[in-house]
């Protein structure tokens, strides 16, 4: 939820399945995110530790991208939201020479579906064609962090961990169509001029430090560069959820850039060390290209904010709230607030 300088809010429930198999067959993981479903059969090792397949579809329907809403100045600008759908299928294979390091190819399709909304689409404005695309994906990564069985496990909104990873993202996007969209009233928005071929390279860094036996410091931090892009590839960021660049204080989200780096850091402090409690701040910070969505793409803006959390752990149960400000800057209107609150339960 968002309180300033507007009220607005976003929800999301999901169940997760993960079954693992152990005969190297793969394992069937099935997760249903409030409009998106994935079906996916992963880690497939064609008789060998070094290489693990993968095949997966993923259906989302309308919300795709948060497409429905349109920010301005942190503010909404009613017309300009749609309802966006696909239909995505990929296979991938994943390389593993040892040493905390992998590269994985992932070779997609998607189909593009675009319709207005009652209410929300102006009449006059140009809506997406609807697109096949092709999307090759190629990744590095190196994982070394620590963290407990249940961090990465879709109940828990934001892991806890130590140790250090990190990862790059070479990525394509290759359309059947590539027509103009996104002007109202036959005057383009500058902004959505898709290439053909559109390039884009992501890099994402994650650190996490103790500092006694009750202090952790936590360090996230993401980049992008995108050449040919639209507002249908550019990377979420505001908001404090696991979907988007963080910035505390702004709507889920604010901005939709190409071209970005930003970080967060988080102090996390545990009252007792006889519960898995944890409270503490966090502050994020980043230049993000375009924040005012006038198809300036080569102008860089600063954005940031704070947050106060709280993490709490009860078994099977993970609650966890935040409330954030977002730092006053030359194109935000000031106050600007937000609050988060999560509750997951593993269930086996």
């Amino acid at each position: 939820m968002w309180f300033a300088p507007e009220f607005g809010q976003h929800g999301y429930a999901l169940f997760d399945l993960y079954g693992a198999s152990a005969s190297g067959r793969g394992d069937l993981h099935v997760n249903f995110n409030t409009e998106t479903l994935y079906v996916g059969l992963e880690r497939l090792r064609p008789g060998t530790d070094r290489v693990e397949l993968g095949v997966a579809v993923r259906l989302e329907g309308a919300y795709a991208g948060v497409l429905p809403d349109w920010y301005q100045g942190a503010r909404s600008q009613r017309g300009r939201g749609f309802f966006a759908s696909y239909a995505q299928a990929f296979a991938s294979a994943k390389w593993l020479p040892g040493g905390d390091h992998s590269v994985e190819l992932v070779l997609g399709g998607r189909a593009w579906l675009f319709a207005r909304a009652d209410g929300v689409t102006r009449d006059d404005l140009t809506l997406p064609v609807d697109t096949w695309v092709f999307e090759p994906r190629l990744r590095y990564t190196f994982w070394h962090l620590r963290s407990d069985s249940d961090a990465w496990r879709p109940h828990v909104l934001l892991p806890r961990f130590t140790g250090f990873a990190a990862g790059v993202e070479l990525g394509a996007d290759v359309r059947d169509d590539t027509s103009a969209w996104g002007a109202v009233g036959g005057r383009d928005d500058g902004r959505n001029r898709p290439a053909t071929v559109i390039l884009m390279a992501r890099q994402w860094l994650r650190a996490g430090l103790p500092l006694g036996a009750r202090v952790r410091l936590q360090v996230e931090e993401f980049a992008s560069w995108g050449a040919g892009e639209d507002d249908l590839t550019r990377v979420r960021a505001g908001g404090m959820n696991p979907y988007v660049v963080p910035v505390p204080g702004l709507p889920w989200p604010a901005l939709l850039c190409e071209r970005l780096v930003a970080a967060q850091a988080s102090v996390h402090v545990r009252p007792s060390l006889r519960a898995e409690h944890e409270l503490g701040v966090a502050v994020s910070a980043g230049a993000f290209n375009d924040v005012r969505r006038v198809g300036a793409l080569m102008s860089f803006d600063a954005a940031g904010g704070a947050a106060l959390f709280t993490d709490l752990r009860f078994g099977r149960w993970n609650v966890h709230a935040r409330g954030g400000w977002a730092f006053p800057t030359s194109w935000l209107e000031r106050p600007n607030v937000s609050a988060l609150v999560a509750l997951g339960v593993r269930l086996l």
